[in-house]
Protein backbone atom coordinates (compact mmCIF):
# COMPACT_ATOMS: atom_id res chain seq x y z
CA UNK A 1 0.00 0.00 0.00
CA UNK A 2 1.06 3.50 -0.45
CA UNK A 3 0.72 6.32 2.56
CA UNK A 4 -2.64 6.85 0.75
CA UNK A 5 -5.58 5.12 2.72
CA UNK A 6 -9.14 4.42 2.24
CA UNK A 7 -11.45 3.99 5.12
CA UNK A 8 -14.90 1.84 4.23
CA UNK A 9 -17.70 1.95 6.03
CA UNK A 10 -21.63 0.85 6.29
CA UNK A 11 -22.37 4.23 7.05
CA UNK A 12 -20.26 7.76 6.54
CA UNK A 13 -21.30 11.16 8.15
CA UNK A 14 -22.28 13.81 5.77
CA UNK A 15 -20.13 17.11 5.40
CA UNK A 16 -23.63 18.25 7.29
CA UNK A 17 -23.69 16.49 10.27
CA UNK A 18 -26.85 15.21 9.37
CA UNK A 19 -26.84 12.29 7.32
CA UNK A 20 -25.36 8.96 6.65
CA UNK A 21 -23.42 8.59 3.18
CA UNK A 22 -24.34 4.25 3.20
CA UNK A 23 -21.33 2.65 2.21
CA UNK A 24 -19.05 5.20 1.59
CA UNK A 25 -14.69 5.67 2.54
CA UNK A 26 -12.80 8.74 3.83
CA UNK A 27 -9.75 8.94 1.81
CA UNK A 28 -6.75 9.90 3.82
CA UNK A 29 -3.15 11.03 3.04
CA UNK A 30 -0.53 13.52 5.05
CA UNK A 31 -2.97 13.28 8.02
CA UNK A 32 -5.30 15.14 5.94
CA UNK A 33 -8.97 14.04 4.53
CA UNK A 34 -8.71 13.35 0.64
CA UNK A 35 -12.09 12.87 -0.09
CA UNK A 36 -15.28 10.92 1.02
CA UNK A 37 -16.29 8.40 -1.90
CA UNK A 38 -18.79 5.48 -2.77
CA UNK A 39 -17.38 2.51 -1.61
CA UNK A 40 -17.04 1.20 -5.27
CA UNK A 41 -15.01 4.23 -6.01
CA UNK A 42 -12.04 3.30 -3.34
CA UNK A 43 -8.99 1.69 -4.49
CA UNK A 44 -9.08 -1.74 -3.91
CA UNK A 45 -5.45 -1.65 -2.66
CA UNK A 46 -5.54 0.51 -0.54
CA UNK A 47 -8.92 0.43 1.35
CA UNK A 48 -9.28 -0.60 4.92
CA UNK A 49 -12.91 -2.59 5.61
CA UNK A 50 -14.18 -1.42 8.90
CA UNK A 51 -17.34 -3.18 8.43
CA UNK A 52 -21.00 -2.46 9.76
CA UNK A 53 -19.74 0.80 11.89
CA UNK A 54 -21.12 4.17 11.73
CA UNK A 55 -18.23 6.83 10.93
CA UNK A 56 -18.35 10.20 12.75
CA UNK A 57 -15.29 13.08 13.21
CA UNK A 58 -13.59 13.03 16.11
CA UNK A 59 -15.44 13.78 19.38
CA UNK A 60 -14.71 17.06 20.45
CA UNK A 61 -14.92 17.21 24.37
CA UNK A 62 -15.03 21.06 25.61
CA UNK A 63 -15.01 21.02 29.64
CA UNK A 64 -12.08 18.54 31.19
CA UNK A 65 -10.05 18.80 34.00
CA UNK A 66 -7.49 16.17 33.64
CA UNK A 67 -5.53 16.49 36.98
CA UNK A 68 -8.65 14.93 38.71
CA UNK A 69 -9.87 11.84 39.46
CA UNK A 70 -13.22 10.89 38.61
CA UNK A 71 -14.27 9.97 42.58
CA UNK A 72 -16.12 10.96 45.29
CA UNK A 73 -12.92 11.73 47.01
CA UNK A 74 -11.51 14.14 44.52
CA UNK A 75 -11.39 16.96 46.02
CA UNK A 76 -9.04 15.92 49.52
CA UNK A 77 -7.13 14.57 46.88
CA UNK A 78 -6.48 17.70 44.54
CA UNK A 79 -6.72 20.13 46.98
CA UNK A 80 -3.67 18.66 48.61
CA UNK A 81 -1.09 16.66 46.40
CA UNK A 82 1.91 17.72 45.06
CA UNK A 83 2.46 18.67 41.00
CA UNK A 84 4.12 15.19 40.08
CA UNK A 85 1.18 12.78 40.74
CA UNK A 86 -1.35 15.36 38.94
CA UNK A 87 0.89 15.52 36.14
CA UNK A 88 1.13 11.31 35.86
CA UNK A 89 -3.10 11.38 36.17
CA UNK A 90 -3.29 14.16 33.96
CA UNK A 91 -1.18 12.20 31.48
CA UNK A 92 -2.96 9.12 31.97
CA UNK A 93 -6.73 10.99 31.50
CA UNK A 94 -5.53 12.02 28.01
CA UNK A 95 -4.52 8.73 27.11
CA UNK A 96 -8.00 7.25 27.72
CA UNK A 97 -9.98 10.32 25.87
CA UNK A 98 -8.10 9.36 22.92
CA UNK A 99 -8.33 5.98 23.06
CA UNK A 100 -12.08 6.88 23.41
CA UNK A 101 -12.41 8.39 20.44
CA UNK A 102 -12.15 12.64 21.62
CA UNK A 103 -9.68 13.51 19.29
CA UNK A 104 -10.02 17.04 20.65
CA UNK A 105 -10.34 18.41 23.93
CA UNK A 106 -10.14 22.00 26.06
CA UNK A 107 -9.72 21.96 29.63
CA UNK A 108 -11.06 24.20 31.88
CA UNK A 109 -9.36 24.14 35.05
CA UNK A 110 -6.20 22.80 36.12
CA UNK A 111 -2.83 24.52 37.74
CA UNK A 112 -0.75 25.98 35.00
CA UNK A 113 2.12 23.84 36.15
CA UNK A 114 0.96 21.10 34.94
CA UNK A 115 -1.93 21.09 31.92
CA UNK A 116 0.51 23.67 30.07
CA UNK A 117 2.86 20.98 30.66
CA UNK A 118 0.93 17.89 29.60
CA UNK A 119 -0.32 20.37 26.26
CA UNK A 120 3.38 20.60 25.81
CA UNK A 121 4.02 16.84 25.94
CA UNK A 122 1.12 15.78 23.57
CA UNK A 123 2.23 18.74 21.14
CA UNK A 124 5.66 17.35 20.76
CA UNK A 125 4.81 13.77 20.87
CA UNK A 126 6.08 12.47 24.13
CA UNK A 127 2.45 11.30 25.47
CA UNK A 128 -0.42 10.41 23.33
CA UNK A 129 -3.28 12.56 23.71
CA UNK A 130 -6.28 15.08 22.14
CA UNK A 131 -5.24 18.16 20.71
CA UNK A 132 -5.20 19.89 24.07
CA UNK A 133 -6.87 23.70 24.54
CA UNK A 134 -6.26 25.11 27.96
CA UNK A 135 -7.25 27.51 30.01
CA UNK A 136 -4.84 26.97 33.04
CA UNK A 137 -5.83 27.96 36.64
CA UNK A 138 -9.51 29.84 36.82
CA UNK A 139 -9.32 32.95 38.30
CA UNK A 140 -11.72 32.89 41.68
CA UNK A 141 -12.11 34.99 44.47
CA UNK A 142 -9.80 33.93 47.37
CA UNK A 143 -10.49 30.26 49.50
CA UNK A 144 -13.58 30.42 46.73
CA UNK A 145 -14.09 27.86 43.85
CA UNK A 146 -11.50 25.96 42.55
CA UNK A 147 -8.64 28.27 44.94
CA UNK A 148 -6.22 25.11 45.14
CA UNK A 149 -5.21 25.70 41.12
CA UNK A 150 -3.71 29.04 42.15
CA UNK A 151 -6.08 31.90 40.37
CA UNK A 152 -7.03 33.56 43.67
CA UNK A 153 -7.40 37.18 42.96
CA UNK A 154 -10.00 39.53 43.92
CA UNK A 155 -9.70 43.30 43.20
CA UNK A 156 -10.10 44.04 39.85
CA UNK A 157 -6.56 44.87 39.45
CA UNK A 158 -5.01 41.35 40.62
CA UNK A 159 -7.84 39.82 38.73
CA UNK A 160 -6.54 41.19 35.33
CA UNK A 161 -2.81 40.51 36.54
CA UNK A 162 -3.84 37.00 37.06
CA UNK A 163 -5.28 36.58 33.57
CA UNK A 164 -2.00 38.20 31.91
CA UNK A 165 -0.32 35.31 33.96
CA UNK A 166 -2.18 32.82 32.52
CA UNK A 167 -2.06 33.84 28.66
CA UNK A 168 1.47 34.25 29.02
CA UNK A 169 2.02 31.05 30.48
CA UNK A 170 0.37 29.97 26.93
CA UNK A 171 -3.69 29.73 27.68
CA UNK A 172 -5.84 29.22 24.85
CA UNK A 173 -8.85 30.36 26.80
CA UNK A 174 -9.28 32.18 30.36
CA UNK A 175 -11.93 30.94 32.69
CA UNK A 176 -13.45 33.01 35.49
CA UNK A 177 -15.36 31.83 38.47
CA UNK A 178 -18.59 33.73 37.67
CA UNK A 179 -20.24 32.34 40.72
CA UNK A 180 -19.73 29.74 43.53
CA UNK A 181 -19.55 25.93 42.77
CA UNK A 182 -20.51 22.60 44.17
CA UNK A 183 -17.16 20.84 44.07
CA UNK A 184 -15.20 23.13 46.58
CA UNK A 185 -17.05 23.10 50.19
CA UNK A 186 -15.79 27.06 50.89
CA UNK A 187 -17.68 28.18 47.97
CA UNK A 188 -21.34 28.89 47.48
CA UNK A 189 -23.58 27.60 44.13
CA UNK A 190 -25.56 30.52 44.91
CA UNK A 191 -23.62 33.49 45.69
CA UNK A 192 -22.47 35.71 42.60
CA UNK A 193 -18.31 35.87 42.46
CA UNK A 194 -17.16 39.10 40.41
CA UNK A 195 -19.42 42.31 39.02
CA UNK A 196 -19.71 42.79 35.77
CA UNK A 197 -17.08 45.36 35.37
CA UNK A 198 -14.51 43.15 37.18
CA UNK A 199 -15.22 40.05 34.48
CA UNK A 200 -14.73 42.71 32.00
CA UNK A 201 -11.08 42.79 33.27
CA UNK A 202 -10.57 39.51 32.21
CA UNK A 203 -12.45 39.63 28.90
CA UNK A 204 -10.45 42.79 27.55
CA UNK A 205 -7.52 41.01 28.99
CA UNK A 206 -8.00 37.77 26.60
CA UNK A 207 -9.39 40.53 23.84
CA UNK A 208 -5.91 41.95 23.18
CA UNK A 209 -4.36 38.04 21.83
CA UNK A 210 -7.38 36.89 20.41
CA UNK A 211 -8.96 34.54 23.09
CA UNK A 212 -12.30 33.87 25.00
CA UNK A 213 -13.54 33.59 28.04
CA UNK A 214 -15.46 31.02 29.48
CA UNK A 215 -17.30 31.83 32.79
CA UNK A 216 -18.18 28.94 35.43
CA UNK A 217 -22.08 29.97 36.49
CA UNK A 218 -24.45 28.20 38.85
CA UNK A 219 -26.20 31.35 39.69
CA UNK A 220 -28.40 33.15 38.16
CA UNK A 221 -26.67 36.45 39.21
CA UNK A 222 -23.22 35.18 38.04
CA UNK A 223 -25.06 34.31 34.56
CA UNK A 224 -25.97 37.77 34.40
CA UNK A 225 -22.44 39.47 35.10
CA UNK A 226 -20.94 37.35 32.72
CA UNK A 227 -23.06 38.01 29.90
CA UNK A 228 -22.93 42.22 30.71
CA UNK A 229 -19.25 41.35 31.26
CA UNK A 230 -18.52 40.09 27.67
CA UNK A 231 -17.81 36.46 27.92
CA UNK A 232 -18.00 34.09 25.03
CA UNK A 233 -19.07 30.67 26.98
CA UNK A 234 -21.04 30.01 29.93
CA UNK A 235 -20.57 26.79 31.81
CA UNK A 236 -22.97 24.78 33.42
CA UNK A 237 -25.38 27.91 33.34
CA UNK A 238 -27.82 26.55 35.92
CA UNK A 239 -29.35 29.83 37.17
CA UNK A 240 -29.27 29.54 41.19
CA UNK A 241 -31.27 32.12 42.64
CA UNK A 242 -29.70 33.81 45.54
CA UNK A 243 -32.92 32.98 47.41
CA UNK A 244 -32.09 29.11 49.05
CA UNK A 245 -35.96 29.07 49.51
CA UNK A 246 -36.47 29.78 45.87
CA UNK A 247 -34.02 27.45 44.19
CA UNK A 248 -33.70 28.37 40.38
CA UNK A 249 -34.45 31.99 39.25
CA UNK A 250 -34.58 31.72 35.39
CA UNK A 251 -34.60 35.15 33.39
CA UNK A 252 -36.14 34.20 30.02
CA UNK A 253 -35.29 37.62 28.75
CA UNK A 254 -31.23 37.48 29.52
CA UNK A 255 -31.78 33.54 28.11
CA UNK A 256 -33.00 35.64 24.67
CA UNK A 257 -30.07 37.70 25.23
CA UNK A 258 -27.69 34.83 24.84
CA UNK A 259 -29.26 33.22 22.16
CA UNK A 260 -29.69 36.45 20.30
CA UNK A 261 -25.61 37.59 21.08
CA UNK A 262 -24.38 33.95 20.64
CA UNK A 263 -22.77 33.18 23.16
CA UNK A 264 -22.20 29.44 23.86
CA UNK A 265 -23.71 27.33 26.18
CA UNK A 266 -22.43 24.23 28.34
CA UNK A 267 -25.17 23.12 30.30
CA UNK A 268 -22.96 19.90 31.29
CA UNK A 269 -26.10 17.48 31.54
CA UNK A 270 -24.58 14.30 31.08
CA UNK A 271 -22.77 14.62 34.63
CA UNK A 272 -25.96 14.68 36.31
CA UNK A 273 -27.52 11.98 33.83
CA UNK A 274 -24.29 9.96 35.31
CA UNK A 275 -24.88 10.35 38.50
CA UNK A 276 -28.42 9.96 38.28
CA UNK A 277 -27.30 6.65 37.49
CA UNK A 278 -25.07 6.32 40.24
CA UNK A 279 -27.42 6.85 42.63
CA UNK A 280 -29.79 4.20 41.19
CA UNK A 281 -27.13 1.24 41.20
CA UNK A 282 -26.78 2.80 44.93
CA UNK A 283 -23.40 3.96 44.40
CA UNK A 284 -21.38 6.42 46.95
CA UNK A 285 -21.95 10.01 46.64
CA UNK A 286 -19.73 13.16 46.84
CA UNK A 287 -19.93 14.90 50.01
CA UNK A 288 -22.72 17.54 49.99
CA UNK A 289 -21.43 21.25 49.62
CA UNK A 290 -22.69 22.85 53.27
CA UNK A 291 -23.07 25.83 51.76
CA UNK A 292 -26.06 24.60 49.04
CA UNK A 293 -29.05 24.79 51.20
CA UNK A 294 -32.34 24.88 49.40
CA UNK A 295 -34.12 22.87 46.25
CA UNK A 296 -32.45 22.48 42.52
CA UNK A 297 -34.65 19.47 41.47
CA UNK A 298 -32.80 18.50 38.67
CA UNK A 299 -36.28 17.96 35.69
CA UNK A 300 -36.62 21.65 37.14
CA UNK A 301 -32.96 22.72 35.00
CA UNK A 302 -34.05 20.52 32.46
CA UNK A 303 -37.22 22.45 31.72
CA UNK A 304 -34.96 25.62 32.14
CA UNK A 305 -32.95 23.99 29.16
CA UNK A 306 -35.41 23.17 26.65
CA UNK A 307 -36.63 26.50 26.20
CA UNK A 308 -33.52 28.35 25.87
CA UNK A 309 -33.00 25.83 23.40
CA UNK A 310 -36.19 27.27 22.03
CA UNK A 311 -34.73 30.40 22.25
CA UNK A 312 -32.05 29.32 20.12
CA UNK A 313 -29.35 28.97 22.33
CA UNK A 314 -26.16 27.29 20.78
CA UNK A 315 -25.02 24.31 22.94
CA UNK A 316 -21.67 22.53 23.20
CA UNK A 317 -20.30 19.12 24.45
CA UNK A 318 -18.40 19.22 27.85
CA UNK A 319 -18.81 16.51 30.63
CA UNK A 320 -16.73 17.92 33.26
CA UNK A 321 -14.67 15.41 33.06
CA UNK A 322 -13.04 14.57 36.27
CA UNK A 323 -15.85 15.21 38.28
CA UNK A 324 -17.30 12.20 40.65
CA UNK A 325 -18.78 9.63 37.75
CA UNK A 326 -17.34 11.33 35.10
CA UNK A 327 -14.38 9.56 33.57
CA UNK A 328 -12.58 10.57 31.07
CA UNK A 329 -13.56 8.25 28.40
CA UNK A 330 -17.39 9.06 28.90
CA UNK A 331 -18.08 12.10 27.17
CA UNK A 332 -20.77 10.25 25.18
CA UNK A 333 -23.08 10.85 28.04
CA UNK A 334 -23.52 14.48 27.29
CA UNK A 335 -24.83 13.37 24.17
CA UNK A 336 -27.72 10.66 25.37
CA UNK A 337 -28.60 13.40 28.27
CA UNK A 338 -29.14 16.11 25.29
CA UNK A 339 -31.50 13.50 23.67
CA UNK A 340 -33.21 11.82 26.25
CA UNK A 341 -33.56 14.82 28.98
CA UNK A 342 -33.61 17.61 26.73
CA UNK A 343 -35.16 16.22 23.56
CA UNK A 344 -32.82 16.99 21.01
CA UNK A 345 -32.54 15.30 17.66
CA UNK A 346 -29.83 12.44 17.44
CA UNK A 347 -28.27 14.40 15.01
CA UNK A 348 -28.28 17.79 16.91
CA UNK A 349 -26.43 16.11 19.74
CA UNK A 350 -24.17 14.10 17.28
CA UNK A 351 -22.97 17.90 16.23
CA UNK A 352 -22.93 19.23 19.30
CA UNK A 353 -20.37 15.90 19.95
CA UNK A 354 -18.35 17.04 16.71
CA UNK A 355 -19.11 20.54 15.16
CA UNK A 356 -20.50 22.73 17.03
CA UNK A 357 -18.28 22.22 19.50
CA UNK A 358 -15.44 22.81 17.07
CA UNK A 359 -16.45 26.06 16.28
CA UNK A 360 -17.23 26.90 19.60
CA UNK A 361 -13.55 26.59 20.99
CA UNK A 362 -12.46 28.23 17.75
CA UNK A 363 -11.07 25.13 15.66
CA UNK A 364 -13.90 24.52 13.64
CA UNK A 365 -11.89 25.28 10.04
CA UNK A 366 -9.50 22.07 10.74
CA UNK A 367 -11.61 19.67 12.66
CA UNK A 368 -14.92 18.51 13.66
CA UNK A 369 -16.23 17.51 10.02
CA UNK A 370 -15.41 15.00 7.72
CA UNK A 371 -14.97 17.09 4.51
CA UNK A 372 -11.81 17.39 2.23
CA UNK A 373 -8.74 19.09 4.09
CA UNK A 374 -10.00 18.81 7.21
CA UNK A 375 -7.29 16.84 9.96
CA UNK A 376 -8.40 12.99 9.17
CA UNK A 377 -10.01 12.48 12.96
CA UNK A 378 -12.14 9.69 12.06
CA UNK A 379 -13.91 7.45 15.05
CA UNK A 380 -16.43 4.51 14.02
CA UNK A 381 -18.94 3.00 16.27
CA UNK A 382 -20.57 -0.26 16.54
CA UNK A 383 -24.66 -0.01 15.42
CA UNK A 384 -26.19 3.75 14.75
CA UNK A 385 -26.05 6.68 16.94
CA UNK A 386 -28.46 8.48 14.73
CA UNK A 387 -30.75 6.07 15.20
CA UNK A 388 -30.09 5.21 18.94
CA UNK A 389 -27.25 7.61 20.55
CA UNK A 390 -26.70 5.00 23.49
CA UNK A 391 -24.70 3.78 19.91
CA UNK A 392 -22.16 6.35 20.93
CA UNK A 393 -19.79 5.02 23.10
CA UNK A 394 -16.78 3.20 23.25
CA UNK A 395 -15.64 3.25 19.55
CA UNK A 396 -14.02 0.44 17.62
CA UNK A 397 -12.04 2.47 15.25
CA UNK A 398 -9.81 5.89 16.55
CA UNK A 399 -7.66 7.76 14.09
CA UNK A 400 -6.61 11.27 15.24
CA UNK A 401 -4.62 12.75 12.28
CA UNK A 402 -4.02 10.14 10.05
CA UNK A 403 -2.72 7.81 12.94
CA UNK A 404 -4.66 4.74 13.96
CA UNK A 405 -5.30 5.12 18.11
CA UNK A 406 -7.19 2.02 18.05
CA UNK A 407 -8.37 -0.24 15.37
Amino acid sequence: MSGRRFYRAARVANASMDAWLPDHAVGVEAGKILDIVPADQAPDGETIELGDVSLLPGLVEGHTHIPCPPRVDAFDIISQEENAPALMRAAHAVGLALRSGITTMRDLGAKNEVVFAVKDAIESGVIPGPRLLAAGAPITRTMDHCWFWGGEADSPEAVRAQAQVTVDDGADVLKVMASGGNFTPTSNPRDRQYPPETIREIVETGRTVGIDVAAHTHAAEGIRAAVEGGVRHLIHCRWLSANAEEGFRYDPELAQRIADEGIWVNPTIGLGLLASEARERGDQAPRRNPNLQGPSPREQGLEILRDMRERGVRFTSGLDMGMAYADFNRAPAEAWAFVEDVGLSEWHALRIMTCDTADAVGVGARVGRLTPGYAADIVAFAGDPAANIRDLDQPTFVLQAGKVVVG
